[in-house]
């Protein structure tokens, strides 16, 4: 089941960047091990937005490696978070827990409480995965608090949206606005804007108003398009296919599903893909639409053992 009382947008936070070396730091050689280890995690990032978890868990545990032997702990922490991300990706709720976990502690001894708040929040994202609602509030809190100490305002935004998110997961659009409301003056970047404007959109459509629900799902694509955020356009382009079906224009509502299938195919999201077949032949059974479904069944095919 997959709708918008499930689907969780973003919510898996790599780590902060590493130390950025200028010029005068190139001489330290622990500032160009901490550069190395920089590269090795941001090649793992591109592995992981491809659907290559393989090769992406290969860069983030050499990174590990890296930063523990040249006693980084803030590298290491970084790391743990990374891995946490590809296990949640992968379904292996335990791992990603027990590596997120390692890296608040980490982060919670070196005193990086925005690192710590990002590692609190996709705790929250394992929580509500479990099915435990009031274990990911708990650990909203923590992140909450730690965006406060860290006196991190964009930190602080992403924690008021994933909040948002929550109580939209929980039917609770009048607490979900509340912290929409607070979030707005603090989504000043792209990433945040585009957060910002999904989660309007799913707070229209809650309420029913399809106009403005579609409104805000296209002003979340194009902050998303901007900087190419794959996941949240394909998140974007799914509840406009939603927003559609919903208004019965069937043939909109199954060209946004086959583009954010696309784009999910993209980055091997295999699940998401699912899903998104899933709504394809819902709209394709209602409106009798004929269209062929061979090329999604295809590509969703399990692979040969």
């Amino acid at each position: 089941m997959w709708n918008r009382a499930t689907f969780l947008r973003g919510w898996l936070w790599f780590g902060l960047a590493a130390l950025m070396v200028g010029c005068a730091a190139r001489q330290d050689p622990f500032a160009q091990q901490v550069q190395r280890i920089d590269d090795v995690s941001i090649q793992g990032e591109k592995w992981f937005n491809r659907g290559n978890l393989k090769r992406a868990t290969h860069d983030f545990s050499r990174a590990l490696t890296m930063s523990r032997a040249v006693d980084y702990p803030q590298g290491a922490a970084q790391q743990l978070n990374n891995l946490g991300a590809v296990a949640l990706e992968e379904g292996d709720l335990p791992k990603a827990r027990d590596c997120f976990t390692q890296a608040y502690n980490l982060n919670l001894e070196q005193k990086q409480w925005a690192a710590a708040s990002i590692n609190q929040a996709n705790l929250a994202t394992v929580a509500q995965k479990r099915g435990n609602p009031g274990e990911a509030a708990r650990h909203l809190t923590a992140a909450q608090d730690a965006a406060w100490v860290a006196q991190e305002m964009p930190a602080l935004g992403r924690v008021y949206l994933q909040w948002a998110s929550f109580y939209l997961d929980q039917n609770d659009p009048a607490a979900a606005a509340n912290f929409l409301n607070w979030a707005r003056p603090l989504a000043t970047t792209p990433e945040l804007k585009g957060t910002l404007a999904h989660h309007l959109g799913r707070l229209a459509l809650a309420r029913g108003d399809t106009s403005q629900a579609l409104d805000k799902f296209h002003q979340a694509l194009s902050s998303d398009r901007s900087i190419l955020d794959r996941a949240a356009m394909a998140g974007d382009l799914f509840f406009l296919g939603e927003v559609h079906q919903t208004r019965g224009e069937l043939f909109l509502a199954w060209d946004y599903y086959v583009r954010a299938f696309d784009v999910f195919a993209g980055m091997g999201r295999k699940s998401q893909m699912l899903r998104c077949l899933k709504k394809l032949r819902e709209v394709n059974q209602q409106g009798r639409l004929g269209q062929s479904l061979e090329r999604f069944e295809k590509l969703t095919k399990p692979s040969p053992s």
